[in-house]
């Protein structure tokens, strides 16, 4: 069994004309909710192996956070430029499929629409908006990343902050 958790990063300042969209940052909205998020994942023991971030601030600030709650080493998040302008899904299963060796559960940060589309690509039943800091946890009845077909997947969990306020 193989589980991807697809996230989103969390809230982030406007667009300004001094900064790249790239050099985004979180804004206090987007910390709380992915402190929120990932302490949600713990509470379920929903844990990675392995966390691959976009390298735009927002990503892997959100990367970082939950990290953090889950007690997985920052510094061993591997950061990727590709994952900031999107894969097709061929490349990402092939991007899994390198970096997750002897790692049954990946957690990989990056941006919409790519990650709409590549839980809508891997899984056979989703078809939910993907506001940011959602998590889209993905099980896949196989034992190696190469194994994994597109539409295969079953979602176990999806998790976004607003399903958690009043």
């Amino acid at each position: 069994m193989k589980r991807l958790f697809l996230v989103r990063h969390a809230k982030t300042e406007v667009i300004r004309y001094d900064i790249t969209d790239f050099q985004r940052n979180l804004k206090d909205r987007g910390i709380n909710d992915s402190n929120l998020i990932a302490k949600k994942l713990l509470l379920k023991n929903a844990i990675p192996d392995l966390i691959i971030s976009s390298t735009a601030n927002r990503a892997i600030q959100t990367a970082n956070l939950f990290a953090e709650n889950l007690n997985y080493p920052n510094e061993k998040i591997i950061q990727l430029d590709k994952l900031y302008d999107g894969f097709t899904t061929h490349d990402f299963l092939g991007m899994l499929d390198k970096y997750g060796e002897n790692k049954d559960c990946i957690m990989v940060v990056g941006h919409n629409p790519s990650i709409e589309y590549l839980a809508f690509n891997l899984s056979r039943e989703f078809y939910d908006y993907v506001p940011t800091c959602t998590v889209i946890d993905i099980e896949f009845n196989v034992d190696k990343w190469n194994e994994i077909e597109a539409r295969t997947g079953k979602i176990s969990l999806y998790e976004f902050p607003k399903k958690h306020k009043g």
